[in-house]
């Protein structure tokens, strides 16, 4: 098992760093290939984990799906589902996938920010509680019914400018 810091610690390491890849395949054995095209994570469906990149560099088309330049993939941020905890042994502030809400807040102290409202798009509300330790955010997301997590997003701070905490 990998604590969250293990994950963390690796922030601002590029995807083709041949360390992180040692990292990344000593610990996943069915990670996705990197495509920007598609999306900003590669994520192991066994681990129940996605593996998030900043990639500022690259340049493409979405609409012809072309490829101009690929750029370096900046690992930023992951996000971590139920089935993640088999890997993950332990989460921020000793939470766990089976914490609801107010047990959440009881561990972690009040939120730097929350975000609830109803999401058009998806056609459900949604309410994500966000903490900011150094400069890590952690992002509980729920069940806005019963308060359960969905999953924890971490990031660094930077990530972008319209998250930043």
């Amino acid at each position: 098992m990998i604590s969250y810091k293990e994950f963390t610690r690796r922030f601002g390491a590029s995807l083709f760093d041949a360390e992180f890849q040692a990292f990344l395949t000593n610990t996943f054995s069915d990670l996705t290939e990197y495509n920007i095209l598609e999306s900003d994570y590669i994520t192991s469906n066994e681990t129940g984990l996605e593996i998030g990149f900043t990639n500022n560099d690259a340049e493409y088309d979405e609409d012809d799906k072309v490829i101009f330049r690929k750029g370096n993939p900046i690992f930023s941020h992951f996000v971590a589902y139920p089935k993640s905890a088999k890997l993950i042994g332990e989460f921020p502030f000793e939470t766990t996938f089976t914490d609801t809400r107010d047990k959440i807040i009881a561990k972690a102290g009040n939120p730097t920010r929350t975000n609830e409202g109803f999401a058009d798009f998806l056609d459900r509300k949604y309410l994500v509680d966000n903490y900011k330790v150094d400069d890590i955010v952690i992002s509980f997301d729920y069940n806005a019914e019963d308060e359960t997590i969905n999953f924890i997003q971490m990031r660094e701070n930077n990530l972008t400018e319209h998250l930043k905490l």
